[in-house]
């Protein structure tokens, strides 16, 4: 299944030494290994601390998000904690609902592959995410790539 999957793509690239800012300008979009076999997924690190990630699957036409939001917070996430998550390019944000799952640390959220979410991500400079509550550290992405590695992921869902 998808969450086996994250899972273990999180593991990979956690393992991963801290990269620099510049590391952080681009998006990835690949294969990644799993026990279940290669799973595609992008990938971007924030430009404000590279070893806090934001993963990206999909299948049938739904993108499946992974975000560490506590990261760099004075507070741990609560188990099955659920927050409104917003991610903003420019003026225009989205909101997300997403959940927190003990397993890998991170908080996870679906949209649809053809959303307005998907949309925002692939327009713009700049993206910032951070939960509504404002308990968590806002972090902050370049979009670079971002409107390829998309499209790509988009193209695996079917």
């Amino acid at each position: 299944m998808i969450r086996p999957a994250l899972f273990a793509v999180a593991l990979m690239l956690a393992t991963l030494p801290a990269l620099g800012e510049e590391a952080c300008e681009t998006w990835t979009a690949g294969a990644q290994e799993d026990e279940g076999g290669p799973v595609f997924t992008v990938a971007a690190c924030a430009t404000d601390r590279p070893d806090t990630y934001l993963f990206m699957t999909c299948s049938g036409n739904e993108v499946f998000i992974r975000y560490d939001l506590a990261a760099g917070a004075e507070r741990s996430a609560d188990e099955d904690e659920v927050d409104d998550v917003d991610f903003t390019v420019g003026v225009s944000t989205q909101r997300l609902s997403m959940r927190y799952e003990a397993m890998d640390g991170m908080f996870a959220g679906s949209v649809p592959a053809n959303g307005p979410l998907i949309a925002l991500l692939k327009s713009g400079e700049g993206l910032n995410v951070v939960d509504a509550d404002g308990r968590y550290p806002i972090h902050s992405f370049g979009l670079t790539g971002s409107s390829n590695a998309l499209t790509r992921l988009v193209r695996q869902c079917n």
